[in-house]
């Protein structure tokens, strides 16, 4: 059982009996004419989330040492800003916590982030799991997507993205269908009563822009309300820096491949860069690429070592391009995502015996840029152009 301090919420008649109740502990006390309004439906939400903050917190009272809070494989800002806000968080309640990830950190945005905020972010090779009194999973909720041993069960999981229920164990679980799962955090520390400071706001409120595109893609009231909460708070300054950083002559030079490698047909952009050494590059060329006019979809794919790294954009509403993704590749790789962007690793032995670049090369666009055409349906699956001849 946890000792939780109740929310109640009263229906009074007259506006003048709200503050007495208040002052004798009810939570808020709403009168009926605001109970009738639509207003109603966003302070359920807030007082929704005031509970399960109030859940955590008696949860805290049992841990006993160092948490583990563990991000996403390569993990972007969304899920650095949810880590440095449970940190924050935790150490308000006198817990100690280390970020741990796996993966890498090579998106200039996300470097930019860990220097400019000096975060201490611990890859997972160097961490004894087992040390830990309790793990916590941020903008990740399976250990298919992060770093956590399997036979070890997360403490608390907090994400925005949709997962079967059956998938997702937590003894404190919060999946919370919103645009960034830094509107979550921020919301714990805001009903915590926790002084929130510049960075910690700052970096919440990239989280909120870049998981939303600036508030363009699948934002809810709650991010909204999230990011006016954060908002006095931001250094304009630092958020600019983090979010125009400088690029690197090898993102650049990637940049530039798949512009010149674009292939467009139907509203569906392919392009292959060829061999990258920097895998967030080849992600950053599909977000870019989404710029070209009459392109509702990019797919852009390259070769780093022996792995195939494939990043994928929509704003086409009719699909869900994780899924398109998953039944594309998963049978000579792995691939997930969300609706409106996804990724996939393939194994470049997947592709066949190839000896050279040159043909390594055909045989990415025929498995990957050509069999994806295929399964959106812009082009005639190949068993068929074959019957057709």
């Amino acid at each position: 059982q946890l000792d939780i301090d109740p929310v109640i919420v009263a229906r009074v008649e007259d506006d003048s009996d709200v503050e007495g109740l208040k002052r004798v502990g009810v939570t808020e006390a709403l009168p009926t004419s605001q109970i009738l309004a639509g207003s109603v439906f966003d302070r359920a939400s807030e007082l929704e989330m005031m509970m399960r903050e109030k859940k955590l917190r008696a949860m805290l009272r049992q841990i006993q040492g160092k948490v583990a809070i563990v991000l996403q494989t390569n993990p972007d800002p969304d899920a650095i800003a949810c880590g440095m806000a449970l940190k924050y968080y935790l150490k308000t309640f006198g817990l100690d916590a280390d970020i741990i990830y796996d993966g890498g950190i090579g998106h200039q945005q996300n470097r930019a982030m860990v220097n400019q905020f000096g975060l201490e972010l611990i890859t997972a090779d160097k961490v004894k799991f087992d040390s830990y009194a309790a793990y916590a999973l941020v903008d990740v909720a399976t250990h298919a997507n992060c770093s956590l041993p399997r036979e070890i069960e997360p403490t608390i999981v907090i994400d925005h993205h949709a997962v079967p229920s059956g998938e997702v164990k937590a003894r404190y679980l919060d999946v919370t269908l919103v645009g960034a799962a830094s509107t979550l955090l921020t919301n714990y520390v805001k009903y915590a009563g926790v002084n929130v400071d510049s960075p910690l706001a700052t970096a919440l409120a990239f989280g909120i822009l870049t998981d939303t595109a600036d508030f363009s893609r699948g934002a809810t009231a709650l991010d909204f309300k999230a990011f006016e909460f954060l908002l006095p708070k931001v250094s304009s300054d630092v958020l600019s820096k983090i979010q125009h950083p400088a690029h690197s002559p090898d993102t650049l030079d990637v940049l530039s491949r798949a512009i010149k490698a674009s292939k467009v047909k139907g509203g569906y952009l392919i392009s292959n860069v060829g061999d990258v050494k920097d895998r967030d590059a080849i992600s950053q060329a599909a977000d870019y690429l989404m710029q070209r006019e009459g392109v509702i979809t990019t797919l852009v794919y390259g070769a780093v070592g022996d792995t195939i790294f494939v990043s994928a954009r929509t704003n086409d509403v009719r699909m869900s391009i994780g899924e398109v993704l998953k039944s594309t590749f998963n049978e000579i790789g792995s691939a997930g995502g969300h609706a409106e962007m996804a990724g996939a690793q393939i194994p470049v032995k997947a592709l066949g015996k190839q000896t050279d670049k040159r043909s390594i090369r055909a045989a990415m666009d025929r498995e990957i840029g050509v069999r994806f055409l295929e399964a959106v349906g812009v082009v005639k699956p190949r068993q068929q152009r074959k019957s057709s001849k």
